[in-house]
């Protein structure tokens, strides 16, 4: 597979439940395969505790999400479809960028920290729902778009 950016071969990466997952060396952007992102976020094994406390730049984040929602689609690393971009929530102003035709996921540098983050502080929000919970119900809108 080569990333959609630089068209340079990804680097299989071990991240945590030694999911493997595809890297490019130059932007850092990240291949996830379908289910890849909700196992990582079912075995929660890195700690953000301490970044939770730290206010959220909105106004950057906002900036970035309209950036990145009029940027010109990538091509699918799996397949070479053009892959749609959308804000992964209603609320948490990350944009990823998703395969309509294999289901993968790409992730620009810092988006799965991103994502962890908003899905530990929706958790805090919502304890009666778990990581799963929270984040099948951003896949949900994300897919089921109007």
């Amino acid at each position: 597979m080569q990333c959609p950016y630089h068209d340079e071969p990804l680097k299989k990466e071990i991240y945590e439940a030694e999911i493997e997952i595809d890297m490019c060396p130059t932007c850092r952007g990240l291949w996830l395969d379908p289910g890849e992102l909700e196992t990582i976020q079912q075995t929660q094994e890195i700690d953000y505790s301490e970044r939770l406390e730290h206010n959220v730049n909105k106004e950057a984040m906002e900036y970035n999400r309209e950036r990145q929602l009029k940027a010109e689609p990538i091509k699918c690393p799996g397949c070479s479809t053009l892959m749609e971009k959308q804000e992964h929530d209603h609320n948490s102003l990350i944009v990823i960028d998703f395969c309509p035709s294999c289901f993968g996921i790409w992730l620009d540098e810092g988006e799965l920290e991103a994502l962890e983050i908003y899905y530990e502080r929706e958790h805090l929000k919502h304890p009666d729902m778990t990581r799963m919970q929270l984040l099948l119900a951003g896949f949900y809108r994300l897919y089921h778009r109007a």
